[in-house]
């Protein structure tokens, strides 16, 4: 939406939150190649998108939207931004639980049902994981990567999951090996949305998922 048209709906935008980390073009991007991959998996079941770094919920809301009937939970530790988000995505309607608090404290009791596919979205602070030299290192975000997997797959270990970590262009090669290690299946994917340099992407993963 065009900054008139989503204000006089009543959205606004809070601290963190004006430097959007899913901007609309990579999150539809994003969204698309979950869709492709998620239209591969067998059977005709139901759908569940979890974001354990909700802030904004652009992310989760870009992937919704081209997920038609599936729901999305989203944790948000800071309640600022909760709550704002949360009068937020009720302007607009979208089908996104959001949930105060950790991930790692309430994943097991906020979930999907055990019949759904499961998307994970992973967008974990990067802190100091970017590096000018060698890229982003997925094993110093936080908290790392195979840690949040890890995490999830105590909750989701009995159910198909794609994993959707957030990337840079440049990433450190031996802890992207170890995190591609870890899946069944795993792509990497690169967009073209930003300036030379600054490159943003996905890698898609999936544990139990078969197309």
């Amino acid at each position: 939406m065009p900054p008139k048209e989503w204000y006089e709906r009543g959205v606004r935008i809070l601290a963190r939150t004006c430097l959007e980390a899913v901007k609309d073009p990579l999150g539809n991007k994003i969204g698309h190649d979950i869709a492709e991959v998620v239209t591969r998996a067998s059977g005709n079941r139901a759908v569940g998108v979890v974001d354990p770094f909700a802030g904004s919920c652009n992310g989760l809301y870009a992937i919704l939207r081209h997920l038609p009937g599936a729901k999305g939970i989203g944790f948000e530790v800071e309640p600022a931004v909760f709550d704002l988000t949360t009068r937020n995505i009720a302007h607009l309607s979208a089908p996104i639980e959001l949930v105060p608090g950790s991930y790692k404290d309430l994943v097991g009791s906020r979930r999907h049902p055990a019949d759904h596919l499961i998307v994970v979205f992973l967008g974990p602070p990067w802190g100091d994981a970017l590096r000018p030299d060698t890229g982003l290192h997925l094993d110093r975000t936080k908290p790392p990567i195979l840690e949040i997997v890890h995490d999830f797959e105590q909750v989701y270990g009995a159910q198909p999951v794609l994993y959707v970590r957030e990337v840079h262009e440049v990433n450190e090669p031996n802890a992207l090996k170890a995190v591609e290690a870890a899946f069944d299946w795993s792509h990497l994917r690169i967009y073209d949305v930003n300036a030379p340099g600054l490159q943003h992407g996905v890698l898609l993963g999936t544990r139990r998922w078969s197309w």
